[in-house]
């Protein structure tokens, strides 16, 4: 995985190795002009001047003139027909001249020597002048020392350290900008969640830093969305829930108000008041208790106690519902002690209980089991009920998700939502195996390394 530290590096290294590239190409090109186009019309304008002067004041009177003024640098090297020679200016080393070049000259023609390609060692320079003096054919000859070679190139390098940097500028500017497009992609879609828009996910190509970080969004936007969905469906049920009794309250309430009911009816109705209500005061209950646990400010009390003595005394306060459908209950319990929350756990096996009596069908059987075992204990709830499909067993441990959707029998979908909480709180697990008509087998572990049996 790259590093985005890394590729900044490499950005600014391929950066500025493309800016010296293409400085050089640039000042190369610049260089040969300077040198070719610059350097060699100097030297014949000074040439030139030189003459004039020379003619004018004579030899002695230009070369007080010369040392005194800014043809430094350069040296006038004068021959005559007779090929004698005279240096005047800076007396610097002088080149050798060939005899033929001397001839082409005092015939007229001109002379250069000047390269046109740039070099980082200068070197001497000369450039040939024909002039007429009395009468008398001359060649002026105008040398160039390094010294104003050297101050070409420093003009060349300044050039290419300004380019470097403006280059360098610009072509950062753009990586840079590359590298914080995701990041602007990222912070654009943080203001869509703030604002409530979960469904929003970001494309990620790179594996470096900021590729993690897209990834991380994208899956916590998955989340907080399924968290909203879930959070409007619970609104729903919540308020289908109290809405139900609510709505059967009123209706039998004005019923008895109007005293259009006969006196048999008028039982019949207060019954029916008292069950909605007992209803609404066990789904506020467990909406408490829900949030509660959610909340983890719920209460937690360890104590060790009989687990199977537990077990019986909700059976035994089960015994009204399960005598009246004739359903057989089978027990294999062990006499196990465990640590634990002994009202939580109670809720459990009632909610267990409750559940497997509702959806068993009339004369059926429910058997309890439980066993224990070094890493802690294991309790079973089978019964011969109507089943849970394959797809309902995923989403069955969630708040106010229902197998009977048709609510015939108003169930509200909590209880084994706050089973499984309670399960989580001792660190223990809880798991469903079911087929549909064949019945459903409920099993609870409860890690207690004090757990025993005898």
């Amino acid at each position: 995985m790259k590093s985005i530290y890394l590729k900044l590096v490499l950005s600014f290294i391929i950066t500025i190795v493309l800016s010296v590239i293409i400085t050089i190409t640039i000042t190369t090109l610049l260089s040969k002009d300077r040198l070719g186009d610059k350097l060699e019309p100097d030297m014949f304008r000074m040439g030139e001047e030189f003459i004039q002067l020379y003619g004018a004041n004579g030899s002695d009177e230009a070369a007080r003139f010369l040392s005194n003024t800014s043809f430094i640098h350069f040296s006038f090297i004068i021959v005559d027909s007779e090929y004698n020679r005279r240096v005047l200016g800076d007396r610097g080393p002088t080149l050798p001249i060939d005899k033929s070049v001397v001839d082409n000259v005092l015939r007229g023609d001109r002379f250069s020597t000047v390269e046109s390609e740039p070099s980082n060692k200068p070197k001497p320079n000369i450039v040939g002048i024909p002039f007429i003096e009395n009468n008398q054919k001359y060649a002026l000859f105008v040398q160039s020392h390094p010294q104003r070679q050297i101050s070409v190139i420093q003009d060349v390098q300044l050039i290419q350290l300004i380019s470097v940097l403006f280059i360098g500028i610009i072509l950062f500017a753009y990586v840079s900008t590359i590298l914080i497009k995701p990041i602007q992609r990222l912070s654009g879609a943080m203001k869509k969640v703030g604002k409530g828009d979960y469904s929003v996910q970001v494309e990620h190509a790179s594996s470096d830093e900021i590729g993690l970080l897209t990834k991380n969004f994208n899956q916590m936007a998955k989340e907080l969305n399924k968290i909203e969905t879930m959070r409007q469906e619970f609104i729903a049920s919540v308020s289908h829930e109290i809405q139900s009794p609510l709505t059967s309250i009123k209706g039998f309430s004005k019923a008895l108000k109007d005293n259009i009911v006969s006196e048999d009816k008028k039982q019949q109705y207060l019954t029916i008041i008292e069950k909605e209500s007992t209803r609404l005061s066990q789904l506020s209950s467990n909406l408490l208790k829900l949030a509660s646990l959610d909340a983890e400010h719920h209460p937690f009390h360890h104590k060790t106690y009989d687990l199977d003595e537990q077990i019986r005394h909700v059976i035994l306060a089960l015994e009204p519902q399960w005598t009246e459908k004739e359903l057989e209950i089978e027990l294999d319990l062990e006499r196990v002690r465990i640590e634990g929350d002994e009202e939580l756990l109670e809720q459990v096996w009632l909610n267990l209980l409750s559940n497997s009596i509702k959806y068993t069908h009339q004369s059926g059987t429910i058997e309890v089991s439980m066993a224990s075992m070094k890493e802690g204990v294991t309790v079973s709830v089978k019964d011969t009920g109507i089943g849970i499909d394959e797809e309902d067993q995923k989403y069955i441990f969630e708040s106010f998700y229902t197998v009977d959707k048709s609510r015939s029998l108003k169930s509200n979908g909590l209880g084994l939502a706050i089973s499984k909480k309670i399960v989580n709180l001792h660190e223990g697990s809880i798991s469903v195996e079911s087929r549909i008509n064949k019945g459903s087998t409920f099993t609870v572990f409860l890690p207690d390394k004090k757990s025993q049996s005898t």
